[in-house]
């Protein structure tokens, strides 16, 4: 804070993530964001949602961290090991980690937000739910009560992890995935969409869901939907 007033706001990410996240950090936070950042090797354009896109390596100089805050925006590459390491090394560079929930959320009242963790519309976390730094909460899932998602996780949508259930640091838990109550979910799994996981998980385990198989009737032949 400087002055009773919040810092302004880099956005490191300039990819789909790097956009939606400018737009709820912007429209339902009301933060001021000035800058878009990325690595020299990735940077693929000057400018962003008409805001330049400075290269990392130039970043204290240009945006010092006394004076912004950054916000990691990367999607669950290498089992989200990629924002992880960005993370770390912003946080050398001496830069406070932006957060944010949705107020379309619900979320317990004595819930604790975290660095670098944005939390969506339509989330519910019950009460006496944990969720970690890092952390990539996608729109519409449901966290039960009694429940820890461990740092630098990323859940897409529509997600159920029910009552009691841990997951692990790093874990990607796809669209629609279901874990059961009480279930404990190793460090760096990948959950893919549709998934059902009703029993605990070793570290690094990967569970991908069975796709509905094409019939074999195409569309213009049937007599009814």
């Amino acid at each position: 804070m400087l002055g009773g007033t919040m810092k302004d706001l880099v956005i490191f990410g300039i990819g789909q993530i790097g956009e939606v996240i400018h737009y709820y950090l912007t429209k339902e936070a009301g933060r001021r964001v000035v800058a878009f950042s990325v690595d020299a090797a990735y940077r693929t354009a000057d400018r962003l949602l008409d805001l330049p896109v400075v290269l990392f390596e130039e970043l204290e100089a240009r945006y010092p961290p006394d004076s912004h805050e950054l916000f990691v925006a990367m999607s669950s590459r290498q089992v989200n090991k990629a924002r992880e390491s960005k993370v770390r090394e912003a946080e050398a560079k001496g830069y406070r980690l932006a957060s944010h929930i949705s107020p379309r959320a619900v979320v317990w009242s004595e819930f604790k937000l975290n660095p670098n963790t944005i939390i969506m519309e339509n989330n519910v976390v019950q009460p006496f739910a944990t969720i970690g730094r890092n952390v990539i909460m996608w729109s519409g899932n449901h966290v039960g009560h009694h429940s820890s998602i461990g740092d630098h996780c990323f859940v897409a949508s529509h997600a159920v992890i029910s009552g009691g259930v841990t997951i692990g640091e790093g874990t990607f838990v796809g669209v629609n995935a279901t874990i059961r109550d009480n279930v404990r979910i190793g460090a760096r799994n990948v959950l893919g969409a549709g998934t059902l996981i009703l029993s605990d998980t070793p570290d690094n385990a990967v569970f991908m869901g069975s796709a509905t198989e094409m019939s074999r009737v195409p569309s213009n032949r049937l007599r009814s939907i």
